[in-house]
């Protein structure tokens, strides 16, 4: 618990000097996102890909592009890019551990405002969608988009920590993160039927609790990991 007390310490000097970021994070990104939930039945009829694509891009990727510049990830020398802030940060008489959770809840200061509001304001305001939808189930729904994004949108904040980079490696990183999602995509919409935003939807109508437990499961598993990760990373890298 000391250490989420550092964290949140530490998380208040980015997260006041970007007061206007986030509150532009939240108001932009719920109006996009409002809009584009609109088109949520059509998709639901049609099950196309490129709702899929834009609904894991606005809903995990989108929010940690709107921080200020400055404290974004880059190169801070030679090979090593990382946030120049946390660098910083690392000659500071704090743990590392506390480091790592820093980024964590300025993460979280971005995505959940408008992640809720979006989702919120969309079931109530279109009744035919509350039609075929109850709130349980669409309450079991946001709750696993909401755990997706702290347990895979979390590798945004959690690369702040750094790393070496070249031509080379963001070429083979590219590769990879394509791979993985053209594989996830073939499974789900040539194996399961479903896209990926369907299935979920499916899962929080059949299976509530399992999905609920997993998607938990999953968050807590992954936490531990990425500021397991940040820490060697930190005290791997030699930033200047």
């Amino acid at each position: 618990m000391e250490t989420w007390k550092q964290a949140l310490w530490l998380a208040k000097f980015e997260l006041r000097k970007s007061a206007v970021n986030i509150f532009s994070c939240w108001i932009v990104l719920s109006i996009f996102a409002f809009i584009y939930l609109t088109s949520f039945k059509n998709y639901l009829e049609s099950n196309y890909v490129g709702f899929d694509i834009f609904f894991l891009f606005i809903f995990i990727f989108a929010p940690f592009w709107l921080r200020p510049k400055h404290f974004q990830y880059k190169k801070i020398s030679g090979h090593v890019y990382a946030s120049s802030t946390l660098v910083m940060q690392t000659q500071l008489p704090i743990p590392k551990i506390a480091l790592a959770k820093s980024r964590l809840l300025i993460y979280i200061a971005y995505f959940l405002p408008y992640t809720l509001t979006a989702f919120t304001f969309y079931y109530l305001l279109d009744s035919s969608f509350r039609a075929q939808i109850d709130p349980q189930t669409y309450i079991i729904f946001v709750l696993i988009w909401i755990c997706y994004g702290l347990y895979f949108g979390i590798s945004l904040p959690a690369s702040d920590a750094g790393d070496f980079m070249n031509t080379k490696t963001v070429f083979y990183y590219f590769l990879l993160t394509f791979a993985i999602i053209m594989a996830l995509f073939l499974l789900f919409y040539l194996v399961f039927g479903y896209g990926i935003v369907a299935w979920t939807l499916m899962l929080a109508r059949e299976w509530p609790i399992p999905t609920i437990f997993i998607s938990v499961l999953l968050t807590t598993t992954s936490w531990k990991y990425w500021i397991s990760h940040m820490e060697k990373s930190i005290k791997k890298l030699d930033y200047y």
